[in-house]
């Protein structure tokens, strides 16, 4: 279930994700909004893109995914061999409620 999150001005200033394309940046935007209360989700980027960017033909969610991890704004992890993303700060720049 897609959940409501802020977006600070701050945001469109940071210098790490201009080196992202525009396409990744508003991934990751998508990305808050379809993790839990913790920034987590799991990675599965045929899913990630039909939630997020379901009318973009051509887009390669996966290497986006990766652009994202090697800049820092999330990290990969794997519970029981199924596959996880962490958003990074989350809990720090969201107040999402636990429910």
């Amino acid at each position: 279930m897609a959940r409501a999150r802020n977006i600070k001005p701050g945001f469109f200033l940071n210098t790490d994700l201009s080196e992202i394309s525009a396409i990744g940046r508003l991934l990751f935007i998508g990305l808050w909004t379809i993790a839990d209360y913790r920034g987590c989700l799991q990675y599965n980027p045929k899913k990630i893109k039909a939630q997020i960017l379901p009318y973009e033909d051509g887009i390669n969610t996966e290497q986006l995914i990766n652009d994202l991890e090697r800049y820092g704004f999330i990290r990969k992890y794997i519970i029981d061999d199924d596959e996880y993303i962490k958003i990074v700060n989350f809990e720090k720049h969201q107040s999402p409620h636990k429910n």
